[in-house]
């Protein structure tokens, strides 16, 4: 019992209650004008702790209060994570990992996923700095799309890297509200002001909890019947001058009815800034090194031109080598075929690709246009051009608040309640929005009459004489708008092209051929996401009379409804119309619903033109306007529980009482996705976003009714060698309205040798079914790094590729694959055939070093489906069965036997884990689909596809019928064209989806280790929290091999995380107390990994001479200490990146050759931390 000095809670309400919105209020108004400043956070703090001091300086009682343990039972026995029955003694018959407040303190942040993953257990899922799904590692800060999978800004956790939907997170042992279709909890919405503790269950319990336990459980346990007023303050920021970030918290609470009930109020409010890549010298070194492109915008920044369409053998023709002399003295000449140039601020071109990079030198700086991008010629020649927008942390907002009671109605029921209520908001950008490809603007040109668009008239009627409607709108601006035959599409444009351009232009075969322009739009596409959740619990509890059994039944319900507006984003329509209007839309004007004469239309206008050759400088706003196209969406998931559970003791055996729980539920989640309609698939056909992937809307719900049972069953007792064996088995019955009836249970032993040692294990049986994004996602497109990659590549590293020399089955197999290609090019290409070494043909060999990749890549897009939609692709594909997950655990709980001395304070577990994971569901993508049509294993028709020689009837009679199989159905490739596509894999038109292919099996050792012991005038410590892997296999369909990833950063299958198959780590403390000062260091550890690719070499499953370097070993510090001022304030300090490590140099290809225009690149992995020192001082009040 401890003597805790409280002020009433009457008169500290009465005082605080009208700061909190004042607070808020201020906070409020500080972000909106920008980052908030210090003096607005003094501000902040001087109103907070003028609230304090009003209710300290309050009179006070002094209570005793009795801090807690865990859920207590009325014979004091607690009910421990892991198990639904109470028990004596805090043991857990699974591997358990708990820390407390203290350490979640213990960060220059309040992301407590971030804590939370520096331990070995937990891989990175979804943080402030990092998102971590199928595909690997991106920057959290540059994540813009929402859809029904993903939420950008939320926080997820992973026990074991084998993702976070397989990790079950619970607030007080009840279910957390998912934030999405994945079932997925963002633990960010957890109000940290009211968290005492966090327990982690990494053996499995899914028998306990349900089966989306397959790792574990991630238990936060709230504070209970809370006492007094504490409030903390922190606040914090990197070294850099950037990210600061404060926290201000109180939790308020009170017994009521003389002891028979308490309520409790928790508060907090977080913000944090933004810090961006380029505000690290390492990024700026990486930056600057000419051997990499790492960071590189997706397409050039700055405005260009594709398709010209200039001949390469150009010295007989009249006009000359008219590219290639534009750059006289280049070394090597730039070929006059070159397809893209790209423009300066005075008109003069440059080239960037390896072909043309001759062209480099002629590259200047324009200062208004580069903002954001960072210039510098490689190696190997070329122009790499880095994104410097990106942000590094995401910026952040975060409202918090919990209420909570419990009351005693009699001596053997109760009444209890709790509100949490959370608000997030998040901001991420991206580069802005490209002129290209699929959203590229085809530009008239020519003697040939300008013919307008469905914005603007033409300049001639049909019988040839000026269209007077073109003469009214444009006869001030366009002198041939006065004349009598209106005007050729030159004179339309010629004002705003620059002269090199119109050189090059009028040389071409055909100079009346439109052209594409290619390069960005005018702002950064960002997305500001305002992520909503309250959950509700109310139920009763109570006891049995004349036993111990207790029990509680209650109703849980839960929404998060997270609405996204994305600003950058425009018209692709309305772009098209006005940059194909003359000038590039100068004095535009343009009234919709024309053929109802306007009724209800709204009217854009574009005063100065676009002015895209010119970077979009001194553009007016109207201009701006009438391209935009911000858009919203709203997504919202909805959990509703209503459970019963009694627990206690049956009767007595030998060994000790033999107890039980049971419990019955019943669970509602239901998901719903409004999309804008400008970005909603199958509604907007006539019109899209530039920038964005459209998605489908979707309403989807799963019910799930469930029964339990577990049994405590003491064996033996105090006999040799056995002070206490029991055995704990219980089972689950899941019946689930889409998938059916599952099973899971467990049998767990615990063996207590004696007071000093004990061994425990068992067996856990997981049937997870599949969650709603799973088995009802409605097509949601979004851009996606696809780890496979276009197979029909001859450059391609993958044993199933077109590639000779790796290809599996030889040449042969080799050519076979290539006639099915050339193939499913020409279905796309409208039915015609593109020979092999014809000019714009894929495999030109001229060109095939920038056509061809050699391994995965980034898809521009594609969809990932659900059951439902993949009805309509392939009706043979079978519905999704749950997975099935067994996990075997063994370990010993060692406690130190000897009462003083040096090991007095010695404590060890180890535990062994294994988890076998049978059908697991995962997605299939774009690389994955051209697979299983290319592959003879998943397509017989594909062997002998080549016979008789590529292009041949008889070979392409083969490779038709090979396309014909319902593998091939859902591959799509781009047309051949003289404008850049050359017949390349279309991601975007290709439909993944989600199967039960393959297996994942994973294995290792969990070992912890905590010592102290008196030294000087306080006490030395020592914790030791380590995990080794011994094996972790993947296999990712259900043909193809079972791949140990141990030793590298792991497969992005299955929804398995990167990181995940480290062969160990380790994280450490070593503290020193001293009377009530408190200082420790923390220690992070990672061995040498290497790349996951590396995995494949070492399987033989790729040539060699093709892999990358891995990541080095790696250690990180962080220094945290503590001061007790008195028993009601304590003062902390904290500095992580002690050392201010940087990230080291990854992912380096040492085998390159410079003669083809490679690199050996390398950048940073966002397993490590890219964000340097940090520091940060809280402050801790209690009354």
């Amino acid at each position: 019992m401890g003597s805790v000095v409280s002020a009433s809670p009457e008169i500290a309400v009465r005082f605080m209650a009208p700061a909190v919105p004042l607070l808020a209020r201020l906070v409020q108004k500080e972000h909106q004008v920008g980052r908030l400043s210090n003096s607005g956070l003094v501000k902040a703090l001087l109103l907070a702790s003028s609230a304090g001091c009003f209710a300290v300086a309050s009179p006070a009682m002094a209570q005793d209060a009795e801090p807690e343990t865990g859920a207590e039972s009325r014979d004091n026995a607690i009910i421990v994570t892991g198990s639904r029955i109470a028990r004596p003694d805090f043991v857990a018959g699974s591997p358990t990992v708990s820390v407390d407040s203290t350490f979640l303190q213990q960060s220059s942040t309040a992301a407590v996923e971030q804590q939370l993953n520096r331990l070995p257990q937990f891989v990175v899922s979804q943080s402030s700095t990092a998102k971590n799904n199928e595909g690997g590692l991106t920057p959290a800060g540059g994540d813009i799309q929402p859809n029904a999978t993903n939420t950008p800004g939320a926080a997820t956790v992973s026990l074991r890297g084998i993702g976070s939907n397989r990790t079950l997170v619970l607030i007080d042992g009840r279910r957390g509200t998912p934030g999405n279709a994945t079932g997925s909890v963002d633990v960010s919405t957890i109000p940290s002001s009211a968290l005492e503790r966090v327990e982690v269950i990494t053996g499995g319990a899914s028998a306990t909890y349900g089966a989306d336990a397959v790792a574990g459980v991630t238990n936060f346990i709230l504070k209970k019947n809370f006492q007094g007023i504490e409030l903390d303050a922190q606040a914090g920021m990197s070294q850099y001058g950037d990210a600061f970030e404060y926290q201000i918290s109180g939790i308020i609470g009170s017994d009521v009815a003389d002891g028979r009930g308490n309520v409790s109020l928790a508060m907090s409010i977080n913000t944090r800034e933004d810090s961006l890549y380029a505000d690290r010298p390492w990024y700026r070194d990486l930056w600057a090194d000419p051997s990499t492109t790492s960071g590189q915008f997706f397409f050039v920044p700055r405005p260009g031109v594709t398709g010209l369409g200039l001949p390469a053998n150009c010295a007989a023709l009249p006009q000359g080598c008219v590219l290639s002399n534009m750059f006289p003295g280049a070394n090597p000449a730039v070929p006059n075929n070159t397809n893209a140039v790209y423009f300066n601020q005075d008109g003069s071109i440059f080239t960037t690709g390896f072909n043309g990079r001759g062209g480099s030198a002629a590259w200047k700086p324009w200062d208004a246009q580069d903002r954001g991008a960072f210039w510098k010629t490689t190696d190997v020649g070329t122009l790499s051009y880095i994104n410097a927008l990106t942000y590094l942390t995401v910026p952040l907002t975060r409202y918090n608040a919990l209420a909570r009671g419990n009351y005693e109605i009699n001596d053997w029921i109760g009444v209890f309640g709790q509100a949490m209520f959370s608000q997030n908001q998040t901001r991420t950008i991206q580069e802005p929005g490209p002129i290209s490809g699929g959203w590229g603007v085809s530009m008239p040109w020519g003697d040939g009459r300008y013919v307008g668009n469905a914005a603007t008239p033409s300049s001639v009627l049909a019988n040839g004489t000026t269209n007077p409607a073109f003469r009214n709108l444009y006869g001030g601006l366009l002198a041939c708008a006065n004349g009598p035959n209106g005007c050729s599409n030159t004179e339309v444009f010629q004002a705003v092209v620059p002269q090199s351009l119109q050189t090059l232009l009028n040389a071409r075969p055909n100079p009346n051929a439109s052209y594409s322009i290619t390069g960005f739009l005018p702002n950064p596409r960002e997305t500001f996401s305002s992520v909503s959740t309250y959950n509700m619990v109310a139920g009763f509890e109570g006891s049995v009379p004349g036993t111990d059994w207790t029990w509680e039944a209650f109703v849980n319900h839960g929404e998060s409804t997270t609405f996204s507006l994305q600003t950058g984003m425009y018209s692709l329509e309305r772009t098209r119309a006005v940059f194909t209007s003359p000038n590039m839309g100068q004095g535009f004007s343009f009234t919709g619903n024309p053929t109802g004469g306007g009724f209800g239309a709204s009217t854009g206008s574009c005063a100065s033109g676009l002015n895209f050759f010119g970077g979009y400088e001194g553009i007016t706003q109207d201009c701006r306007e009438a391209i935009a196209a911000n858009v919203a969406n709203r997504s919202q998931t909805r959990q509703t529980i209503a459970e019963f559970n009694i627990q206690g003791g049956l009767i007595n055996l030998p060994a000790g009482r033999l107890r039980y729980a049971l419990g019955a539920s019943y669970r509602e989640n239901v998901y719903r996705l409004d999309n804008d309609t400008l970005a909603t698939a199958g509604q907007s056909f006539l019109d899209q976003v530039i920038g964005i992937y459209p998605s489908s809307n979707m309403l989807g719900q799963i019910d799930a009714q469930e029964v339990y049972g577990e049994l405590l069953i003491p064996v033996l007792s105090d006999v040799p060698l056995i002070k206490q064996f029991d055995l704990e088995v219980g089972g689950r019955i899941s019946n689930y309205n889409t998938t059916g009836t599952s099973y899971t249970y467990k049998v767990l032993g615990d063996w207590q040798v004696n007071d000093w040692l004990r061994f425990r294990g068992g067996f856990n049986r997981a049937e997870r079914a599949p969650n709603i994004a799973e088995l009802l996602l409605t097509p949601q497109q979004a851009f996606r790094t696809d780890i496979i990659g276009d197979l029909c590549s001859t450059r391609h590293n993958n044993p199933a590729s077109a590639n000779a020399a790796t290809n599996a089955g030889g040449a042969a197999a080799a050519l076979d694959v290539q006639a099915v290609c050339m193939e499913l090019m020409a279905r796309d290409n409208g039915g015609v055939f593109i020979a092999p070494d014809a000019e714009f043909s894929y495999y030109n060999p001229v060109d095939a070093q920038t056509r061809q990749p050699t391994g995965g890549g980034t898809g521009f897009s594609y969809a990932i489906g659900n059951q439902v939609y993949r009805d309509t692709i392939d009706a043979s594909t079978p519905a999704l069965r749950p997975e099935v997950a067994d996990t075997w655990t063994a370990g010993f709980v060692v406690q130190s036997p000897i009462r003083g001395g040096l090991l007095s304070r010695f404590n060890l577990t180890v535990d062994y884990f294994n988890i076998s994971i049978k059908d697991p569901i995962g997605q299939v993508g774009a690389g994955a689909l051209l697979q299983f049509c290319i592959d003879p294993q998943s397509n017989p028709l594909v062997t002998g596809a080549s016979a008789g020689g590529l292009g041949s009837a008889q070979s392409r009679t083969a490779a038709q019928a090979a396309i014909q199989a319902m593998a091939c159905k859902n591959v799509a490739r781009n047309p051949t064209t003289d404008t850049g596509n050359f017949g390349q894999l279309n991601s975007a038109k290709m439909y993944g989806t989600y199967t039960n292919d393959g297996r994942i099996q994973l294995s290792g050792i969990d070992a912890q280790l905590s010592w102290a012991m008196d030294a000087g005038p306080g006490v030395l410590s020592l914790n030791l929290n380590g995990s080794y892997m011994i094996d972790f296999k993947v296999q990712e369909t259900n043909s193809g091999p079972l791949v140990d990833y141990v030793g590298t950063t792991g497969a992005t299958v299955k929804g398995l995380n990167s990181g995940s198959s480290f062969e160990y780590r380790i994280f450490g403390t070593v503290g020193y107390r001293w009377g009530p000062a408190n200082l420790s260091l923390q220690w992070q550890h990672m061995p040498a990994t290497e790349d996951a690719n590396e995995a494949l070499f070492m399987n033989g499953l790729a040539a060699q001479g093709t892999d990358q370097d891995g990541l080095p070993a790696y250690n990180l510090f962080n220094l945290n200490a503590s001061y007790e001022l008195n028993d009601n304030v304590r003062l902390r300090f904290g500095v992580d990146n002690l050392f201010n490590k940087w990230p080291p140099r990854t992912n380096i290809d040492v085998n390159v050759d410079p003669s083809l225009g490679q690199l050996p690149g390398g950048g940073f992995n966002l397993l490590h931390d890219v964000q340097g020192r940090r520091f940060s001082m809280g402050a801790t009040l209690k009354f």
